[in-house]
Formats: structure tokens, C-alpha cells, sequence
């Protein structure tokens, strides 16, 4: 029997942004996968965490528990993965800000990609993309234009919702890890990212870590590895200080010109969010995730049992279904609006 080929990406597309602030690097690598554009019912943004790639669609089919060769086309999404600044192919840009700036990337790719149809669209984060979905849904001009959105073992406010604290001793190490320079913190991960690699690839570390997947992820994870460490790990190294220090949470002036924390801009999030954690999530805690959705007014937690922080690969097609079902009850109430 032969093995089923890797999902393939639709384009593979280099972007140029305008520089609406210094924080904006002049282009982004962005990935299009599942279902045609022309023909897909609905349009989804992928962030993902750390290390990021926007080659790591290839990496969600190959499961055990995925039944389908194409996760995404078999539920005709049109899937827009985004390299973040410094990973992959989008340069590294030392004055990038996740709340100011990623909601006008995500804005300006958009508007490429999609100019004839500026269509709605889901979102979905995982892990240290939390915080990139949490800038797109509190956005003033975004979040009118997102559907649903799906909230993976993410990352919020990481004070507030008490993800600090001596009784997690791993969350408190990350906290002062990632208030290090950049400089030091970079070549740290990306020197932790090739490690990796080599005891994944050439010390059987895959087949004991990642024993539910198949021999043909190899190749996903080893550009997910790769892209993380490039530009000498310091696009990690900013992911990580801003998705996982206590500067995230500080007040930051919105672009309506209302200064608000990251907890009133939770609370005036109107979509559907679908919040999904592990009970055995050693990296997250679970107090994190109520606090969460006690912050959003329109959310759903889901709380497995017996995930990981690795929840997201193992129940896909779960948050895949809920997500394309809260979009199809968006498009019906605006099809009811509209009549």
C-alpha cells in the first residue's frame, strides 16, 4: 500500500506590505492550502506558535486520528498561513508589536489576496499565536470582518489570567527567559531549534515523541524547525518576549484612540470563540483558559481530558467541524440581514 503524498500548498506567495509603522516589515512569505479560492466555502487564517511556519498545514494531515488526506480541502477551507517577522520567509523586524502590528499584516494580505471579494473569515491560534488572535479579534476595523475563531492551547493576557506564578514553575522560567535581550534569546533557540532537529531526525527522537504520526511528517517538522530558527532564532526570540513576558499585558493605546488593556479588549469581543485545552497541558495551565472564558462574551471552552499542549494535532477535525459550523451560522444570520 503505497503512503498517501503530503498535503501541498496552493501558493506559495511573497507579499510587499506598506509601512503603516515602523514595526511592519516590508514583506511576509504566505502559504494557501486546502480548497481553491473560487470554489471554497470558507476562508480561514492559521497562526501558529513557536517555532512558526507557514509551512505547517503540511504537518496537520498525518495523524492517526485524521481521516481524510486534506484536512482543510475536505471541509472546503481556504487555509492563508502567514510566516511571522524574523521566521521562514518574512524578514525579521526588531520594532514589530503583536497587537499594534500583526492585525494590519493580516489586514494587508488580505486585501491581496482577496481584493475582488474582501470576504469574511475564520480565524484559528495555537499556542504562542494566541496572542496574534486575541490583536486580530480586539481590532477596531478587523474584528467586524472575522466570523469565528478558534483558540488552541493559546497563550492571553499572561499576568492577568495568572499564567505566572511559583506554583508553575515552567510558565515563571519563560517569563524571565523572555525578558532577556534579543540578542542573547535568539541564538539561544535557534541553537535549541537545531538540537532539536538532530535529536529528532538522526536520535529516533520523532518516533518516540510523535508515535501517533505517520513517517511522511518528517518533512513539515523539519521546515517548522528550520523556519524557527532562522534570521539566528530572533524572530522566536520576539514571539516569544511578546506572546509570554508581562510587557504583553501592559495598557496599549488602540487605534480608535482608546487605551485599553488587554482585559477590556477581551470583553468587547462579539464572535464565536471556541477555546480548546488540555488537562494535561504542562504548559498552559488551565487556569489561564478559564480565566479566559470568563473575559469573552461569546466563548465556548472545550476542556479534553487527556490532551497536551500538542492538542491541536490530535482533535483537529473536533475544532475544524465547530469552527466551520459557528461560520455557517454567521453566513445564514447574514443572509437573514440582507433579505
Amino acid at each position: 500500500m503505497s503512503t498517501p503524498p503530503l498535503p501541498t500548498p496552493l501558493a506559495r506567495t511573497i507579499l510587499s506590505l506598506s509601512s503603516a509603522s515602523d514595526g511592519i516589515p516590508a514583506k511576509v512569505k504566505v502559504t494557501q492550502w486546502g480548497s481553491q479560492l473560487e470554489s471554497a466555502k470558507h476562508i480561514v487564517f492559521y497562526f501558529g506558535g513557536m517555532p512558526a511556519s507557514a509551512e505547517e498545514p503540511a504537518f496537520h494531515s498525518i495523524t492517526t486520528a485524521a481521516a481524510v488526506d486534506d484536512i482543510y480541502a475536505a471541509r472546503n477551507i481556504h487555509l492563508v498561513c502567514i510566516d511571522k517577522p524574523g521566521m521562514g520567509g518574512t524578514p525579521f523586524c526588531y520594532r514589530f508589536q503583536i497587537r499594534r502590528d500583526w492585525p494590519q499584516i493580516v489586514s494587508s494580505v488580505a486585501d491581496q489576496l482577496f481584493s475582488t471579494r474582501q470576504p469574511k473569515y475564520g480565524v484559528i491560534g495555537v499556542s504562542n499565536g494566541g496572542p496574534h488572535t486575541m490583536a486580530t479579534l480586539t481590532h477596531p476595523d478587523l474584528k467586524h470582518r472575522v466570523k469565528a475563531a478558534a483558540m488552541v492551547v493559546g497563550v492571553s493576557d499572561v499576568v492577568a489570567s495568572g499564567y505566572f506564578g511559583w506554583r508553575s514553575p515552567s510558565t515563571l522560567f519563560e517569563g524571565i527567559y523572555n525578558s532577556l535581550p534579543l540578542v542573547v534569546t535568539g541564538p539561544l533557540n535557534a541553537l535549541g531549534l537545531s538540537l532539536g532537529n538532530l535529536y529528532l531526525f538522526q536520535f529516533g527522537g520523532y518516533e518516540s515523541i510523535f508515535k501517533g504520526f505517520s513517517e511522511r511528517g518528517k518533512k513539515p517538522l523539519r521546515s517548522l524547525l528550520s523556519d524557527g530558527a532562522a534570521n539566528l532564532g530572533l524572530g522566536a526570540a520576539l514571539d516569544c518576549q511578546q506572546g509570554l513576558s508581562p510587557l504583553y499585558a501592559r495598557s496599549t493605546s488602540s487605534l480608535d484612540g482608546v487605551d485599553k488593556n488587554a482585559i477590556h479588549a477581551y470583553r468587547d469581543i462579539r464572535v464565536p470563540v471556541s477555546l480548546w485545552y488540555g488537562k494535561k497541558d504542562t504548559l498552559v495551565p488551565m487556569s489561564s483558559a478559564e480565566w479566559l472564558n470568563d473575559q469573552i462574551p461569546n466563548s465556548t471552552l472545550h476542556t479534553i481530558e487527556n490532551a497536551g499542549h500538542d492538542l491541536y494535532f490530535h482533535h483537529i477535525e473536533k475544532i475544524l467541524d465547530e469552527l466551520v459550523e459557528k461560520m455557517d451560522d454567521d453566513d445564514e444570520a447574514t443572509s437573514s440581514t440582507d433579505k
